[in-house]
């Protein structure tokens, strides 16, 4: 009743890939969790993302995104020594996010394995195209490719380990050759030896190829070096030139300067002229002004002076012709009473006779 369980646990975790490498102590323990899932919690601008625990009860504020585990079957195959030997590889890779990656790429939660694929996909293929590059010496033909394959997979663990993605790979690496279908790797002694033969073959044949190749590459060099020369002297001369110009613009700046700054000592001494000019303009207005000032004062104290003359003058007259009508009022009363004083006696005698 448990058996149909007990399998999905094996696949989700990896232990039935583990079961197949027997008891070798240097694999890689994926340590998968079929129930891993997170929450994010979303409260208006607050946002959190936790592991789910085993009791929880979700709001309605939780959005649940599950971890799975996934598979992930990759396939390569390579041709060595010229087509006469193919290698298959067969990756079989499960993966699964942790909890840590899944916090640094939340807003992929979605579609987080998907993502994963699409980024690790080159990553994967470097790490493959690196081991397979060892076998082209040929030297696997006598021990076998069991460890070629334990170092793929190894490799491709650890890479996605460091990016926090729990992983389980298992490579097989098959090989088949163009000439003798049914050779048994280590066993078949003649093939070695053809094997040997062509691998030295191709190996003459690959240094000629890259002697011819390193003096196309030396040729190549020379003529970029010369052109390197010439550019370096063309950039000495477009560095001399722009040194001439720059001083060319230097000289015509300062002496720029020295014009402005004697046009600046003429203008101030033209405007402190133009002061003194005007200063003096003014203190001439303001003497004139004061000479005026004082010719109608004196004009006017003069008339003033003229007018009080003439009213004194007139006052004399007046004076005069009071005191002279007086005179002559005391004259004529004097007149009178002589003439008054002269009749009286004429008449005195008159009476008494």
């Amino acid at each position: 009743m448990n058996n149909p369980l007990s399998e999905l646990d094996a696949w989700l975790t990896g232990s039935d890939l583990q079961d197949d490498v027997g008891a070798d102590d240097s694999y890689w323990l994926a340590g998968f969790d079929a129930d891993r899932q997170v929450v994010l919690v979303k409260l208006g601008p607050y946002q959190k993302l936790y592991l789910r625990p085993k009791q929880f009860t979700k709001r309605f504020y939780h959005t649940v995104y599950p971890l799975p585990v996934e598979s992930w079957p990759y396939r390569r195959q390579i041709t060595l020594f010229e087509g006469f030997c193919t290698l298959d590889l067969a990756l079989d890779l499960r993966f699964q996010a942790t909890f840590d990656y899944a916090l640094k790429n939340s807003e992929l939660l979605p579609d987080i394995n998907a993502h994963i694929r699409n980024v690790y996909t080159a990553l994967v293929d470097d790490a493959v195209n690196l081991e397979l590059q060892d076998l082209a010496d040929g030297a696997w033909v006598n021990t076998g490719l069991a460890e070629a394959e334990k170092r793929i997979a190894q490799r491709i663990n650890e890479l996605l380990a460091q990016q926090q993605i729990q992983s389980l790979a298992v490579c097989t690496l098959s090989a088949s050759f163009a000439e003798f279908p049914d050779v048994q790797l280590g066993r078949d002694a003649v093939y070695v030896n053809v094997l040997k033969k062509t691998f030295e073959l191709n190996q003459t044949k690959n240094l000629e190829l890259s002697r011819q190749q390193r003096l196309i590459e030396e040729e190549e060099i020379h003529e970029k070096r010369q052109q390197l020369e010439h550019l370096r002297r063309m950039i000495d001369l477009e560095q001399q030139m722009q040194a001439l110009e720059a001083e060319k613009q230097r000289r015509l700046a300062e002496d720029k300067f020295e014009q402005l700054t004697q046009q600046l000592a003429i203008e101030k001494r033209l405007h402190a002229e133009q002061l003194r000019h005007d200063t003096e303009l003014q203190e001439m207005r303001f003497e004139a002004e004061l000479l005026s000032q004082e010719k109608r004062q004196a004009r006017q104290r003069s008339a003033e002076s003229r007018q009080l003359t003439d009213q004194l003058a007139h006052r004399a007259v007046l004076h005069e012709q009071e005191v002279l009508a007086e005179l002559r009022m005391q004259q004529r009363a004097q007149i009178l009473m002589q003439e008054h004083d002269l009749a009286e006696p004429t008449g005195g005698e008159h009476g008494e006779a």
